[in-house]
């Protein structure tokens, strides 16, 4: 849970770097392609290394956080850009 919120923090400050609509939805499939890949890397049964297994849990479940926080900043930053 500690490394999806941090993963969320990220992907929303992460989202105010970019600058148009287009390049938010790239960042979110690239994200999502690094969760998959965790996943899909975590299910084949090689029980010889289980550091793999936990990096591969870490850092896929950051990118699924990412993914959430790049998502909520896209209305977000949509609000602050019509003030403007």
């Amino acid at each position: 849970m500690v490394f999806l919120i941090i993963g969320a923090m990220f992907g929303f400050l992460f989202g105010f770097k970019l600058t148009n609509r287009k390049s938010r939805i790239r960042a979110v499939i690239s994200c999502v392609a690094v969760y998959a890949v965790c996943e899909g890397i975590g299910n084949i049964p090689m029980r010889v290394n289980f550091l793999l297994d936990f990096i591969l849990l870490i850092v896929g479940t950051a990118a699924l956080g990412a993914v959430l926080g790049i998502l909520l900043n896209m209305p977000v930053y949509g609000f602050f850009a019509e003030k403007e």
